[in-house]
Protein backbone atom coordinates (compact mmCIF):
# COMPACT_ATOMS: atom_id res chain seq x y z
CA UNK A 1 0.00 0.00 0.00
CA UNK A 2 1.25 3.55 -0.73
CA UNK A 3 1.49 4.61 2.91
CA UNK A 4 3.54 1.54 3.80
CA UNK A 5 6.62 2.73 1.92
CA UNK A 6 6.50 6.11 3.64
CA UNK A 7 6.11 4.47 7.04
CA UNK A 8 9.09 2.19 6.40
CA UNK A 9 11.24 5.14 5.33
CA UNK A 10 10.17 7.05 8.43
CA UNK A 11 11.03 4.12 10.70
CA UNK A 12 14.44 3.74 9.03
CA UNK A 13 15.29 7.31 10.07
CA UNK A 14 13.79 6.98 13.57
CA UNK A 15 17.13 6.42 15.41
CA UNK A 16 18.64 9.52 13.81
CA UNK A 17 15.51 11.57 14.55
CA UNK A 18 15.52 10.46 18.19
CA UNK A 19 19.22 11.35 18.46
CA UNK A 20 18.57 14.79 16.99
CA UNK A 21 15.62 15.32 19.36
CA UNK A 22 17.77 14.27 22.32
CA UNK A 23 20.51 16.69 21.26
CA UNK A 24 17.96 19.51 20.89
CA UNK A 25 16.54 18.77 24.34
CA UNK A 26 20.02 18.68 25.83
CA UNK A 27 20.80 22.04 24.20
CA UNK A 28 17.67 23.64 25.66
CA UNK A 29 18.45 22.21 29.11
CA UNK A 30 22.06 23.37 28.95
CA UNK A 31 21.10 26.91 27.89
CA UNK A 32 18.66 27.06 30.80
CA UNK A 33 21.29 25.81 33.22
CA UNK A 34 23.84 28.26 31.78
CA UNK A 35 21.49 31.17 32.44
CA UNK A 36 20.85 29.91 35.96
CA UNK A 37 24.60 29.54 36.52
CA UNK A 38 25.19 33.13 35.33
CA UNK A 39 22.52 34.39 37.70
CA UNK A 40 24.15 32.54 40.59
CA UNK A 41 27.60 33.89 39.71
CA UNK A 42 26.30 37.46 39.55
CA UNK A 43 24.43 37.02 42.84
CA UNK A 44 27.49 35.76 44.73
CA UNK A 45 29.71 38.38 43.12
CA UNK A 46 27.36 41.13 44.30
CA UNK A 47 27.21 39.67 47.80
CA UNK A 48 31.01 39.50 47.94
CA UNK A 49 31.33 43.07 46.65
CA UNK A 50 28.79 44.30 49.17
CA UNK A 51 30.86 42.83 52.00
CA UNK A 52 34.05 44.31 50.55
CA UNK A 53 32.44 47.73 50.15
CA UNK A 54 31.33 47.69 53.82
CA UNK A 55 34.86 46.73 54.94
CA UNK A 56 36.32 49.44 52.70
CA UNK A 57 33.96 52.04 54.20
CA UNK A 58 35.05 51.06 57.73
CA UNK A 59 38.72 51.14 56.74
CA UNK A 60 38.44 54.55 55.04
CA UNK A 61 36.31 56.27 57.64
CA UNK A 62 39.31 57.84 59.43
CA UNK A 63 41.27 58.87 56.28
CA UNK A 64 38.16 60.47 54.80
CA UNK A 65 37.39 62.34 58.00
CA UNK A 66 40.97 63.71 58.20
CA UNK A 67 41.43 64.14 54.42
CA UNK A 68 44.40 61.77 54.48
CA UNK A 69 44.78 61.17 50.73
CA UNK A 70 48.01 59.22 51.19
CA UNK A 71 46.11 56.42 52.95
CA UNK A 72 43.34 56.65 50.33
CA UNK A 73 45.91 56.09 47.57
CA UNK A 74 47.50 53.22 49.53
CA UNK A 75 44.10 51.57 49.96
CA UNK A 76 43.29 52.16 46.28
CA UNK A 77 46.60 50.54 45.26
CA UNK A 78 45.78 47.56 47.46
CA UNK A 79 42.39 47.22 45.70
CA UNK A 80 44.08 47.34 42.26
CA UNK A 81 46.50 44.58 43.24
CA UNK A 82 43.50 42.52 44.35
CA UNK A 83 41.84 43.01 40.95
CA UNK A 84 39.27 45.53 42.17
CA UNK A 85 38.56 49.20 41.64
CA UNK A 86 37.83 51.79 44.34
CA UNK A 87 35.78 54.96 43.87
CA UNK A 88 34.69 57.49 46.47
CA UNK A 89 31.97 60.07 45.88
CA UNK A 90 30.87 62.97 47.99
CA UNK A 91 27.52 62.26 49.60
CA UNK A 92 26.38 65.89 49.55
CA UNK A 93 27.53 66.97 46.08
CA UNK A 94 27.82 63.55 44.41
CA UNK A 95 31.14 64.49 42.86
CA UNK A 96 34.00 62.06 42.38
CA UNK A 97 36.52 62.36 45.21
CA UNK A 98 38.82 59.44 44.43
CA UNK A 99 39.23 56.79 41.66
CA UNK A 100 41.88 54.09 41.79
CA UNK A 101 41.83 53.77 37.95
CA UNK A 102 44.70 55.64 36.35
CA UNK A 103 44.18 57.84 33.31
CA UNK A 104 46.06 55.35 31.09
CA UNK A 105 43.73 52.43 31.94
CA UNK A 106 40.80 51.74 29.65
CA UNK A 107 37.25 51.93 30.98
CA UNK A 108 35.55 48.54 31.17
CA UNK A 109 32.27 47.07 32.30
CA UNK A 110 32.16 46.53 36.05
CA UNK A 111 30.03 45.07 38.80
CA UNK A 112 29.63 47.67 41.60
CA UNK A 113 28.47 47.68 45.21
CA UNK A 114 28.59 50.67 47.56
CA UNK A 115 28.37 51.49 51.29
CA UNK A 116 27.94 54.78 53.14
CA UNK A 117 30.86 56.35 55.01
CA UNK A 118 29.75 59.57 56.72
CA UNK A 119 29.27 62.23 54.04
CA UNK A 120 30.86 59.95 51.44
CA UNK A 121 29.89 56.82 49.55
CA UNK A 122 32.52 54.13 48.92
CA UNK A 123 32.19 52.02 45.73
CA UNK A 124 34.04 48.74 45.19
CA UNK A 125 33.94 47.18 41.75
CA UNK A 126 35.28 44.14 39.92
CA UNK A 127 35.50 43.71 36.11
CA UNK A 128 32.50 41.90 34.64
CA UNK A 129 34.81 39.79 32.45
CA UNK A 130 36.49 38.47 35.59
CA UNK A 131 33.17 37.63 37.24
CA UNK A 132 31.70 35.97 34.14
CA UNK A 133 34.84 34.04 33.12
CA UNK A 134 33.48 30.72 34.51
CA UNK A 135 30.23 31.31 32.60
CA UNK A 136 32.17 31.97 29.37
CA UNK A 137 34.20 28.80 29.86
CA UNK A 138 31.00 26.83 30.41
CA UNK A 139 29.51 28.43 27.29
CA UNK A 140 32.61 27.53 25.22
CA UNK A 141 32.39 23.97 26.46
CA UNK A 142 28.72 23.93 25.56
CA UNK A 143 29.41 25.19 22.01
CA UNK A 144 32.11 22.56 21.55
CA UNK A 145 29.77 19.89 22.88
CA UNK A 146 27.03 21.03 20.47
CA UNK A 147 29.44 21.03 17.54
CA UNK A 148 30.69 17.57 18.42
CA UNK A 149 27.18 16.32 19.02
CA UNK A 150 26.00 17.90 15.76
CA UNK A 151 28.89 16.30 13.91
CA UNK A 152 27.98 12.99 15.49
CA UNK A 153 24.34 13.37 14.48
CA UNK A 154 25.34 14.33 10.92
CA UNK A 155 27.67 11.35 10.77
CA UNK A 156 24.90 9.13 12.05
CA UNK A 157 22.52 10.57 9.47
CA UNK A 158 25.11 10.00 6.73
CA UNK A 159 25.82 6.41 7.76
CA UNK A 160 22.09 5.70 8.09
CA UNK A 161 21.38 7.25 4.70
CA UNK A 162 24.22 5.31 3.04
CA UNK A 163 22.94 2.10 4.57
CA UNK A 164 19.43 2.96 3.42
CA UNK A 165 20.67 3.65 -0.12
CA UNK A 166 22.76 0.47 -0.09
CA UNK A 167 19.80 -1.64 1.05
CA UNK A 168 17.62 -0.02 -1.61
CA UNK A 169 20.27 -0.71 -4.28
CA UNK A 170 20.62 -4.33 -3.17
CA UNK A 171 16.83 -4.71 -3.23
CA UNK A 172 16.74 -3.24 -6.72
CA UNK A 173 19.52 -5.57 -7.89
CA UNK A 174 17.77 -8.57 -6.35
CA UNK A 175 14.48 -7.58 -7.96
CA UNK A 176 16.21 -7.10 -11.31
CA UNK A 177 17.90 -10.48 -10.97
CA UNK A 178 14.59 -12.23 -10.35
CA UNK A 179 12.87 -10.40 -13.20
CA UNK A 180 15.82 -10.98 -15.52
CA UNK A 181 15.86 -14.72 -14.85
CA UNK A 182 12.08 -14.93 -15.29
CA UNK A 183 12.13 -12.93 -18.55
CA UNK A 184 15.14 -14.75 -19.93
CA UNK A 185 13.58 -18.12 -19.11
CA UNK A 186 10.34 -17.07 -20.80
CA UNK A 187 12.16 -15.77 -23.87
CA UNK A 188 14.27 -18.92 -24.08
CA UNK A 189 11.33 -21.27 -23.54
CA UNK A 190 9.45 -20.20 -26.68
CA UNK A 191 12.15 -21.00 -29.29
CA UNK A 192 13.16 -24.13 -27.38
CA UNK A 193 9.57 -25.34 -27.46
CA UNK A 194 9.41 -24.70 -31.20
CA UNK A 195 12.70 -26.49 -31.86
CA UNK A 196 11.74 -29.44 -29.65
CA UNK A 197 8.32 -29.77 -31.27
CA UNK A 198 9.75 -29.64 -34.80
CA UNK A 199 12.45 -32.16 -33.93
CA UNK A 200 9.87 -34.56 -32.45
CA UNK A 201 7.74 -34.32 -35.58
CA UNK A 202 10.76 -35.09 -37.75
CA UNK A 203 11.63 -38.02 -35.52
CA UNK A 204 8.11 -39.46 -35.30
CA UNK A 205 7.28 -38.98 -38.97
CA UNK A 206 10.49 -39.76 -40.81
CA UNK A 207 8.63 -40.10 -44.13
CA UNK A 208 7.12 -36.61 -44.11
CA UNK A 209 6.65 -34.98 -47.50
CA UNK A 210 9.58 -32.90 -48.63
CA UNK A 211 7.62 -29.65 -48.32
CA UNK A 212 6.60 -30.36 -44.72
CA UNK A 213 10.10 -31.49 -43.79
CA UNK A 214 11.63 -28.31 -45.22
CA UNK A 215 9.04 -26.21 -43.38
CA UNK A 216 10.00 -27.85 -40.07
CA UNK A 217 13.69 -27.39 -40.78
CA UNK A 218 13.07 -23.72 -41.60
CA UNK A 219 11.22 -23.37 -38.29
CA UNK A 220 14.16 -24.91 -36.43
CA UNK A 221 16.59 -22.55 -38.15
CA UNK A 222 14.39 -19.55 -37.37
CA UNK A 223 14.01 -20.42 -33.71
CA UNK A 224 17.74 -21.18 -33.44
CA UNK A 225 18.48 -17.81 -35.03
CA UNK A 226 16.17 -16.17 -32.51
CA UNK A 227 17.98 -17.91 -29.64
CA UNK A 228 21.30 -16.76 -31.09
CA UNK A 229 19.99 -13.18 -31.32
CA UNK A 230 18.88 -13.36 -27.70
CA UNK A 231 22.25 -14.70 -26.56
CA UNK A 232 24.12 -12.04 -28.55
CA UNK A 233 22.00 -9.32 -26.98
CA UNK A 234 22.72 -10.60 -23.46
CA UNK A 235 26.44 -10.82 -24.23
CA UNK A 236 26.41 -7.28 -25.65
CA UNK A 237 24.82 -5.88 -22.49
CA UNK A 238 27.35 -7.74 -20.33
CA UNK A 239 30.18 -6.44 -22.51
CA UNK A 240 28.92 -2.88 -22.16
CA UNK A 241 28.83 -3.17 -18.37
CA UNK A 242 32.30 -4.74 -18.15
CA UNK A 243 33.86 -2.49 -20.79
CA UNK A 244 32.55 0.71 -19.22
CA UNK A 245 33.68 -0.35 -15.74
CA UNK A 246 37.15 -1.34 -16.94
CA UNK A 247 37.56 1.64 -19.26
CA UNK A 248 38.08 -0.76 -22.17
CA UNK A 249 35.91 1.09 -24.68
CA UNK A 250 37.74 2.22 -27.82
CA UNK A 251 37.00 5.95 -27.78
CA UNK A 252 38.21 7.86 -30.82
CA UNK A 253 37.30 10.92 -32.85
CA UNK A 254 34.74 9.83 -35.46
CA UNK A 255 32.48 11.56 -37.97
CA UNK A 256 28.96 10.70 -36.78
CA UNK A 257 27.44 11.99 -40.02
CA UNK A 258 29.32 9.29 -41.94
CA UNK A 259 28.34 6.69 -39.33
CA UNK A 260 24.64 7.55 -39.70
CA UNK A 261 24.89 7.30 -43.50
CA UNK A 262 26.66 3.95 -43.23
CA UNK A 263 24.02 2.61 -40.84
CA UNK A 264 21.19 3.72 -43.13
CA UNK A 265 22.84 2.05 -46.15
CA UNK A 266 22.73 -1.27 -44.34
CA UNK A 267 18.92 -1.05 -44.16
CA UNK A 268 18.11 0.23 -47.65
CA UNK A 269 17.61 -3.26 -49.07
CA UNK A 270 15.41 -4.34 -46.14
CA UNK A 271 13.30 -1.18 -46.31
CA UNK A 272 12.84 -1.50 -50.04
CA UNK A 273 11.79 -5.14 -49.63
CA UNK A 274 9.11 -4.23 -47.09
CA UNK A 275 7.96 -1.11 -48.95
CA UNK A 276 9.22 1.36 -46.32
CA UNK A 277 10.84 4.63 -47.39
CA UNK A 278 13.99 5.32 -45.38
CA UNK A 279 14.92 9.03 -45.48
CA UNK A 280 18.24 10.34 -44.15
CA UNK A 281 18.98 13.99 -43.38
CA UNK A 282 22.48 14.73 -42.03
CA UNK A 283 24.72 17.82 -42.29
CA UNK A 284 26.95 18.01 -45.34
CA UNK A 285 29.96 18.79 -43.16
CA UNK A 286 31.54 16.48 -40.62
CA UNK A 287 29.98 16.16 -37.17
CA UNK A 288 32.58 14.82 -34.77
CA UNK A 289 32.40 13.16 -31.36
CA UNK A 290 34.73 11.01 -29.28
CA UNK A 291 33.16 7.59 -28.92
CA UNK A 292 33.41 3.90 -29.75
CA UNK A 293 32.54 3.67 -33.45
CA UNK A 294 31.32 0.07 -33.35
CA UNK A 295 29.07 0.61 -30.34
CA UNK A 296 27.65 3.92 -31.60
CA UNK A 297 26.75 2.39 -34.95
CA UNK A 298 25.20 -0.53 -33.08
CA UNK A 299 22.96 1.90 -31.20
CA UNK A 300 21.93 3.69 -34.42
CA UNK A 301 21.28 0.33 -36.12
CA UNK A 302 19.02 -0.71 -33.24
CA UNK A 303 16.97 2.49 -33.50
CA UNK A 304 16.52 2.17 -37.27
CA UNK A 305 15.69 -1.55 -37.04
CA UNK A 306 13.16 -0.86 -34.28
CA UNK A 307 11.37 1.69 -36.48
CA UNK A 308 11.43 -0.49 -39.61
CA UNK A 309 10.28 -3.71 -37.95
CA UNK A 310 7.89 -2.68 -35.20
CA UNK A 311 6.31 0.65 -36.15
CA UNK A 312 4.20 -0.37 -39.13
CA UNK A 313 5.12 2.99 -40.72
CA UNK A 314 5.62 3.45 -44.46
CA UNK A 315 8.21 6.16 -43.85
CA UNK A 316 11.13 6.30 -41.41
CA UNK A 317 13.20 9.46 -41.08
CA UNK A 318 16.74 9.59 -39.68
CA UNK A 319 17.95 13.10 -38.81
CA UNK A 320 21.05 14.59 -37.22
CA UNK A 321 21.84 18.03 -35.86
CA UNK A 322 24.56 19.65 -33.75
CA UNK A 323 23.81 22.48 -31.32
CA UNK A 324 24.75 23.58 -27.84
CA UNK A 325 27.80 21.30 -27.71
CA UNK A 326 25.73 18.16 -28.32
CA UNK A 327 24.97 15.87 -31.27
CA UNK A 328 21.37 14.68 -31.60
CA UNK A 329 20.46 11.69 -33.77
CA UNK A 330 16.71 11.31 -34.21
CA UNK A 331 14.81 8.34 -35.68
CA UNK A 332 11.15 9.06 -36.34
CA UNK A 333 8.37 6.89 -37.72
CA UNK A 334 4.71 7.59 -38.45
CA UNK A 335 3.22 4.24 -37.55
CA UNK A 336 1.01 2.95 -34.77
CA UNK A 337 2.97 4.80 -32.05
CA UNK A 338 3.56 3.89 -28.43
CA UNK A 339 0.84 4.25 -25.81
CA UNK A 340 1.34 6.38 -22.73
CA UNK A 341 1.36 3.31 -20.52
CA UNK A 342 4.39 1.92 -22.38
CA UNK A 343 6.51 5.07 -22.76
CA UNK A 344 8.24 4.66 -19.40
CA UNK A 345 9.07 0.98 -20.05
CA UNK A 346 10.22 0.80 -23.67
CA UNK A 347 13.89 0.85 -22.58
CA UNK A 348 13.52 -2.08 -20.20
CA UNK A 349 15.20 -5.34 -21.10
CA UNK A 350 12.91 -7.85 -22.83
CA UNK A 351 9.99 -5.40 -22.83
CA UNK A 352 7.76 -5.32 -25.91
CA UNK A 353 5.05 -2.75 -26.47
CA UNK A 354 2.53 -5.32 -27.74
CA UNK A 355 3.33 -7.60 -24.78
CA UNK A 356 3.64 -10.63 -27.04
CA UNK A 357 6.13 -13.36 -26.41
CA UNK A 358 5.75 -15.20 -29.64
CA UNK A 359 8.36 -13.20 -31.51
CA UNK A 360 6.30 -12.83 -34.70
CA UNK A 361 7.80 -9.40 -35.31
CA UNK A 362 11.30 -10.63 -34.55
CA UNK A 363 13.76 -9.19 -32.11
CA UNK A 364 14.63 -10.03 -28.54
CA UNK A 365 13.31 -6.96 -26.73
CA UNK A 366 16.88 -5.84 -26.02
CA UNK A 367 17.58 -3.39 -28.86
CA UNK A 368 16.41 -0.21 -27.15
CA UNK A 369 17.96 -1.25 -23.83
CA UNK A 370 21.32 -1.75 -25.56
CA UNK A 371 21.03 1.58 -27.41
CA UNK A 372 20.25 3.44 -24.20
CA UNK A 373 23.19 1.85 -22.36
CA UNK A 374 25.53 2.79 -25.21
CA UNK A 375 24.34 6.39 -25.00
CA UNK A 376 24.84 6.45 -21.22
CA UNK A 377 28.41 5.16 -21.25
CA UNK A 378 29.24 7.90 -23.78
CA UNK A 379 27.92 10.55 -21.38
CA UNK A 380 24.66 10.97 -23.28
CA UNK A 381 21.07 9.78 -23.19
CA UNK A 382 18.37 8.16 -25.29
CA UNK A 383 14.84 9.56 -25.03
CA UNK A 384 11.41 8.90 -26.42
CA UNK A 385 10.05 12.33 -27.37
CA UNK A 386 6.37 13.16 -27.30
CA UNK A 387 4.87 14.24 -30.64
CA UNK A 388 1.50 15.39 -31.92
CA UNK A 389 1.54 13.23 -35.04
CA UNK A 390 1.19 9.40 -35.01
CA UNK A 391 4.31 7.33 -34.57
CA UNK A 392 7.37 7.41 -32.31
CA UNK A 393 10.40 9.68 -32.17
CA UNK A 394 13.60 8.48 -30.50
CA UNK A 395 16.47 10.94 -29.94
CA UNK A 396 20.03 9.85 -29.04
CA UNK A 397 22.14 12.70 -27.63
CA UNK A 398 25.90 12.64 -26.91
CA UNK A 399 28.50 15.40 -26.32
CA UNK A 400 30.10 16.83 -29.47
CA UNK A 401 33.77 17.69 -29.88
Amino acid sequence: MPGGGFLRRLLSYLPALLTAAALAGLSVAFVSELRSFRGSVEHWANRDLKTRSELAALSLEEPLRTDDFRKLREFGEYCRRDGMRLKIRSGSRGGLVFDSRSAEEKEEEMFWQSSGCGDYRVYVGIPAAEVLRPVERAGTGFVLAVLMGGAGVLLFFFVTYRQHVRIRELSKVERFRREFIADFSHELKTPLTGITGAAELLEDFGSLPEGERLKLLSMIRGEASRMNCLAQGILTLAKLERGDAAGALCREKIDLAESVKRCAERFYAQSAKTGVTLEVDVPGRGVFARCDRELMERAIDNLIANALIHSGSKTVEVRMEESGGAVRIGVEDFGRGIGDGHCSRVFERFYRVDGSRNGKSGGSGLGLAIARRIAEIHGGRLELKRKDTPGAYFVLTIPAM
